[in-house]
This record gives C-alpha cells, structure tokens and sequence, in this order.
C-alpha cells in the first residue's frame, strides 16, 4: 500500500512539473492590447528587434516548444490569453502578425493546428 501511494504522488509530482509556471497567470492582456507603445515594444522583443521585459522573454523562451507541442505544457489561463491575444493581433493588426507567423513558423508547419487553436 505505501508503494502504491508513494507512486501516486511521484506521478503527481512530475504531472504537475510539465506544465508552464502560473505565476504570470494574472497578466492582463488587455492592458497590452490597448497600448500600442507596450504591444509594439513585445513585438519587438518577440521578433528578435528589441529589448525584453523579463515577462516577455519567459513567454518567448517557451514559444518553439508550445507551438511544437500545441502548448501541451500552458495552463489553461494561458491558453485563455495566448487565443485572446493572436485573435486581436491578426484581426487588429494584420502587418505584425505576419511577421510574427513568419519569424516563429517560416515553414508553415503549425498553421493546421494553430487554426483549430483560434477557432471559437
């Protein structure tokens, strides 16, 4: 019986392990969205064309991997912010998000699964 609970909670352990940190969970996107100084200023960084926020440079860090993954590791907070934002930006702002799409997926290759991502 220990081995069987001692097994339970290392599988927990990891489990929770292979998701993203939460502590950014409570960023508000909206206050992003809103500005276009800051928005400009993560595109920047994003693109590889600027300074980085702390905050930026983590979610940048973890972007190949999520997009490869189909953000397997997110919260589901961060999914909810990570679809606010792509929405708004490829509505919004057309021109930076095809920078953004060709800098992190010159290939195409996520394009099918980023699609059923945005779906409402």
């Amino acid at each position: 019986m220990k081995i069987v609970i001692l097994t339970l909670c290392l599988a927990t352990a990891i489990l929770a392990q292979e998701k993203y940190d939460a502590v950014d969970d409570d960023f508000d996107i909206s206050e992003v969205l809103q500005n276009d100084r800051l928005l400009n200023s993560y595109a920047k960084c994003l693109l590889d064309k600027g300074p980085c926020t702390p905050e930026v440079k983590k979610v940048k860090d973890k972007l190949p991997e999520a997009l490869a993954t189909r953000c397997a590791k997110c919260t589901d907070k961060q999914k909810q912010i990570g679809k606010k934002l792509a929405q708004e930006v490829k509505n919004k702002r057309p021109e930076l998000w095809k920078e953004l799409v060709a800098h992190y997926d010159p290939d195409g290759k996520y394009q099918d699964a980023f699609q059923d991502y945005l779906k409402p």
